[in-house]
């Protein structure tokens, strides 16, 4: 999976790993993009596509056209107080949230069958 990086955030990625997930989610040549933007920026786009008023961890917009599936956008600042939350490192979590909003772009809906996997996906991080 080619992985196209843009961040907009400030927060320091590891893009090596993003794109290390990416390759194992999927051998296929997709092209992806996968977003890091600002918690304004994120609630601006939670309350257009989900009417949501407030800032979220990470969105998916599958496109599928020709070689391209889709965007991942993650707001790093979310990412950072879930992994407070959850006592995982703030790389993890945005391994976490890489992952999820790649198996949505490969068509997986929140069930056991992609919480497992997504787990086994970042277990090798």
């Amino acid at each position: 999976m080619e992985t196209i990086i843009n961040n907009y955030s400030g927060a320091r990625i590891d893009r090596s790993l993003i794109k290390e997930l990416a390759r194992r989610i999927s051998k296929k040549k997709w092209k992806v993009s996968i977003s890091f933007i600002s918690k304004e920026a994120m609630r601006k786009l939670n309350r257009k596509y989900r009417k949501k008023d407030k800032p979220t961890d990470v969105l998916s917009f599958n496109m599928n056209e020709g070689k391209f599936l889709g965007d991942v956008v993650i707001c790093p600042s979310v990412a950072r107080a879930n992994a407070r939350k959850y006592k995982e490192s703030f790389m993890t979590e945005i391994a976490r949230l890489v992952t999820h909003g790649l198996l949505h772009l490969l068509g997986f809906e929140h069930g056991k069958k992609m919480f497992d996997m997504q787990e086994k996906i970042i277990g090798g991080a």
